[in-house]
């Protein structure tokens, strides 16, 4: 199964952690796409640390990024940059998604 996040705002850090983290050990893969105050997360050390799981993906939006005055620099390895296609690709191929 794919579990797909749409993280659209930074007040549920722990429970994106732990979702993510519960779908991983079931064996599950998770897509996670950044937007709006949501692109603020990609600096929290331990939502960085879930691209270390082989079976978890993410991207943020570039122009959302931009907005929020996120520098290239300050995008970490393993979360891609995109747009509103890598939402809608998440959309497509995921079993379920859950919005935050």
């Amino acid at each position: 199964m794919t579990l797909g996040i749409l993280v659209t705002t930074d007040r549920h850090r722990d429970d994106i952690i732990g979702i993510t983290e519960a779908a991983v050990r079931r064996g599950h893969r998770v897509v996670i796409f950044f937007m709006d105050k949501g692109c603020r997360l990609i600096k929290d050390a331990e939502i960085i640390r879930l691209c270390s799981y082989g079976s978890v993906s993410m991207s943020i939006c570039d122009l959302n990024r931009k907005q929020m005055g996120i520098a290239d620099m300050d995008v970490p390895a393993g979360i891609a940059c995109g747009s509103q296609y890598d939402n809608a690709v998440m959309n497509r191929e995921s079993d379920k998604v859950i919005v935050f």
